[in-house]
């Protein structure tokens, strides 16, 4: 299965290093002589999840595992040896579910991987243990809207190489979108939030009730990128 063999690629681990590096330099680490109360290695971990530098990366470790996977199975002509094995519904649905899965994968690692990190560093400074299940939901709650979001820029960026035959459509026009939809926003459309992919992560604004419009509306967008990149793959196995 192709999700088993993006797991042997250095690149998926690279994307994990890079997503683990914006949510640890993210995080506004507390001060050597303070007393810290209980939970703080979840806050830091939600927080480097929400900073700037997570944001920054967020576009590029999302799509470094797949995004030119199709794009290199064709050039090497290894692409009609996984047709002769497997049939093109199964190819297609596989590069699909990876590909939608790896970007979600990437910052779920790379955010267990935070959360023990700073786990390890200041637990011992921390206040009595006791379970803090607002903080872990806030956490899984970030967490997860970043999953959705990564996942949606890992099924966008596999579309628009697939579409454009490029490389470097595949991995640089998902950065660019993303940060024209925040500039957008911020400068000529503020009312638009919708329109701005770091409202998609810090869900500072009203979606109504629970927050429920949001979570709509990443899934749908996650689920479309999934559809566009089947979409284009079953059109360019009809050329072989």
């Amino acid at each position: 299965m192709d999700l088993v063999r993006m797991l042997h690629e250095k690149k998926f681990y690279l994307a994990i290093l890079l997503a683990f590096f914006g949510v640890t330099a993210g995080a506004e680490l507390p001060g050597a002589q303070e007393t810290l109360p209980a939970g703080t290695f979840l806050k830091l971990t939600t927080a480097g999840m929400k900073s700037q530098t997570a944001l920054f990366l967020l576009p590029v470790a999302s799509v470094l595992p797949c995004a030119e996977e199709y794009l290199r199975e064709r050039q090497w002509n290894f692409l009609r040896v996984l047709i002769v094995r497997r049939s093109k519904k199964e190819y297609c649905r596989d590069r699909v579910l990876t590909t939608a899965l790896s970007g979600a994968l990437v910052w779920s690692v790379a955010a267990v991987l935070a959360a023990l990190f700073f786990f390890l560093l200041f637990f011992a400074r921390e206040e009595a243990f006791s379970w803090q299940q607002e903080l872990v939901e806030e956490l899984l709650r970030t967490l997860a809207r970043i999953c959705l979001t990564a996942s949606a820029l890992a099924g966008f960026a596999a579309f628009t190489g697939a579409v454009g035959g490029s490389v470097y459509l595949a991995f640089g026009l998902p950065f660019i979108v993303f940060y024209a939809g925040i500039i957008l926003r911020q400068r000529y459309l503020e009312d638009l939030y919708c329109i701005d992919p770091s409202e998609w992560i810090l869900a500072e604004n009203n979606w109504g009730c629970g927050q429920y419009a949001l979570w709509i509306f990443l899934i749908l967008l996650a689920l479309c990128m999934a559809a566009l990149h089947r979409l284009i793959l079953e059109k360019r196995l009809e050329e072989i």
